[in-house]
C-alpha cells in the first residue's frame, strides 16, 4: 500500500499546475492536513481551493524526486519544484530544493513541505529580489567570515 499511495502522489504532482479536485481526492483523505511554509490548512475542501489559489498563475510546475526515507505510515520525500509563474521572475524557471513528510494509511492525511520560501517567492518578486539575495549573502558570508 505504500508504495501505491506515494506513487500516486508522486505521478499527481509530476505535472502539479495541472491539478484537479478528483486527484487531490484519490490521494488525500478528506480530514487531511498540510502544512507549508504559508500556513496550515485543514480539510480536502480547503486544501483544493488553496492549491488552485497557489497555482493561478503558474504557468509549468513539475517535481523532481531525488531520495526517499521510508517507515511504517510515514515517508520522507526530497524534491525540487521546477516552476514557471507569470509573477515571479519574469516568468523565468526557478528551481526550488524541499523536502516533504507525508503521514497516510490507505490515503494521505498528513502532508508537510518544508522549502526556502525567500528562494521559491522573494528573492523573484521585482524589488524585493536584490535585497533578500543581499542579506542571504551577508549572512552567509559573515557566518564564514573567520573561517580559514
Amino acid at each position: 500500500m505504500t508504495d501505491s499511495i506515494i506513487d500516486k502522489l508522486k505521478s499527481t504532482f509530476a505535472t502539479a499546475d495541472k491539478l484537479k479536485a478528483e486527484d487531490l481526492a484519490e490521494i488525500y483523505t478528506p480530514d487531511i492536513t498540510f502544512i507549508d511554509p504559508l500556513g496550515r490548512v485543514e480539510g480536502l475542501h480547503r486544501l483544493t481551493h488553496y492549491m488552485g489559489a497557489m497555482y493561478e498563475n503558474v504557468r509549468s510546475c513539475r517535481f523532481d524526486y531525488l531520495d526517499e526515507i521510508q517507515t511504517d505510515n510515514k515517508v520522507v520525500v526530497k524534491w525540487d519544484m521546477v516552476v514557471r509563474h507569470a509573477k515571479l521572475k519574469a516568468g523565468k524557471e526557478i528551481v526550488v530544493r524541499g523536502v516533504s513528510l507525508f503521514e497516510f494509511n490507505d490515503k494521505i492525511h498528513y502532508h508537510e513541505d518544508v522549502y526556502d520560501l525567500g528562494a521559491a517567492v522573494y528573492e523573484n518578486v521585482p524589488l524585493f529580489g536584490a535585497p533578500v539575495r543581499w542579506i542571504k549573502k551577508r549572512a552567509h558570508d559573515q557566518a564564514l567570515k573567520d573561517v580559514v
